[in-house]
């Protein structure tokens, strides 16, 4: 399945007090301390700022200001991404990390900041798992992390942020900008209500935590390593998964076309198949009472061993020769039928025979 199916298929309704993760992980939330929990929804809504999306002369509405501890909040994560990353097991372990606030803002055209506020470092470790270049290796084996997305959603163009592991920044473009924003929002929008109604550390906590059990040891390059490498296994998995889609459809397509021009000769090839079937069925059914009426003489001491030998031989002979003779219609005797046309075989005719006569039923 794709990754709209995926996210799709996953249940969206937590128990009380607990969030699921994307991969079933059942996470022990602690409520806020405030009756009055006021949820914002976060459904996409038209964006008339023009701020991502300018057409003509007409200039955007100027942006606010980004206050201080906001821009200083939005550098840490970025400045510690990679980190962050490395330590993915242990923060998806915990709903407070998981709902860890990160102060970097994404929009797109069309609908602006809608769908992308309020993002959380559980919701970036998910979409980074599964976004297809959300996790990059450059040419010259350099990792990048994109950690900001801007463009449009209906001609892909887009320009978004991305992190090197070497500290320097950059503008990348994705191809497919829909298999990324769209799985962002949906994420995003799956935690929405978890956001207002559960604590969460800041990320200056989240990095004192994991650096005091750290307990000084600064080598997380083999936990990079490995988020790159389960990142790739499933990009794989995928592209596997719309190869086998993307076969059938042409094998569909193929069959479509050899029923068109041999559907009569199909259908009265399958026909003599059911009668020489019907007629091993019979007299298979005769041999094995022959060989019952055999045993039951040998019991009783009407035939001595050797006499039932003789005469049992024959008859399961008889039986492996029925079997053989009709296992050529599915073999053999296609090949002699459609000489001229190796692309018919056995289970396209009956594929094509029992779907015709389902229609005829009108099933």
């Amino acid at each position: 399945m794709n990754i709209r199916e995926y996210l799709e298929s996953k249940e969206t309704e937590f128990p009380e007090g607990k969030i699921i993760t994307l991969d079933n992980r059942v996470l022990e939330c602690y409520p806020i301390a405030n009756e009055n929990v006021n949820v914002v929804d976060d459904q996409m809504k038209l964006d008339t700022t023009g701020r991502y999306l300018t057409i003509g002369n007409k200039k955007p509405k100027p942006e606010p200001p980004t206050p201080k501890d906001i821009e200083e909040q939005r550098e840490l994560f970025i400045n510690n991404a990679f980190y962050l990353l490395a330590h993915k097991e242990r923060i998806m372990s915990d709903s407070r990390m998981f709902l860890c606030p990160v102060a970097v803002q994404s929009g797109i055209a069309y609908t602006g900041t809608s769908g992308f506020k309020r993002p959380t470092l559980g919701i970036y470790l998910e979409w980074w798992a599964l976004a297809p270049n959300a996790m990059q290796t450059d040419k010259k084996g350099r990792k990048l992390l994109v950690y900001q997305i801007a463009g449009s959603p209906l001609s892909g163009a887009n320009h978004c942020g991305a992190i090197r592991d070497d500290g320097k920044r950059e503008i990348v473009t994705l191809l497919s900008f829909g298999s990324h924003w769209g799985p962002f929002t949906h994420i995003n929008h799956r935690y929405n209500e978890a956001k207002y109604m559960y604590q969460a550390y800041t990320l200056q906590d989240v990095l004192d935590i994991l650096h005091k059990e750290d307990k000084g040891d600064t080598d997380y390059a083999h936990g990079i390593e490995i988020q790159y490498l389960k990142h790739e296994i499933e990009q794989l998995k995928q592209e596997v998964e719309r190869m086998a889609g993307r076969c059938d459809e042409w094998q569909a397509k193929c069959e479509k076309i050899i029923t068109k021009y041999h559907g009569k000769r199909m259908l009265d090839y399958y026909a003599l198949y059911e009668e020489a079937l019907a007629n091993a069925n019979t007299e298979t059914e005769s041999l094995r009472e022959q060989k019952n009426t055999l045993k039951a003489d040998l019991k009783s001491g009407k035939l001595d061993n050797i006499t039932y030998q003789r005469q049992l031989t024959p008859l399961n002979k008889r039986i492996k020769d029925i079997e053989y003779e009709v296992s050529r219609y599915r073999y053999g005797k296609v090949r002699e039928a459609f000489a001229n046309e190796d692309e018919v075989t056995f289970n396209i005719i009956e594929k094509f025979v029992l779907a015709n006569r389902k229609q005829e039923d009108g099933e």
